[in-house]
């Protein structure tokens, strides 16, 4: 039997992606990595420990970005 594990990945400055941590659900994958990337405004994604498939990226600048910006329309 096969147990799928989510690892989180960090970019480093050096563009190389590095392994933090790893988790039994992809959903405690996504919401770690989200509130990493937010806090340190840098990228993190979710990988398959398995196969390495890259299930999504997200950007802490972006994502920030786009907080400030639907707080000035309301």
């Amino acid at each position: 039997m096969i147990h799928t594990v989510f690892c989180i990945e960090r970019r480093d400055d050096d563009a190389l992606w590095r392994r933090e941590m790893c988790f039994k659900t992809e959903f405690r994958a996504f919401v770690n990595a989200r509130t990493k990337s937010m806090a340190t405004l840098g990228s993190y994604r979710v990988v398959h420990d398995f196969d390495n498939e890259i299930v999504v990226e997200i950007d802490g600048r972006e994502l920030t970005k786009s907080k400030r910006e639907k707080g000035r329309r309301q």
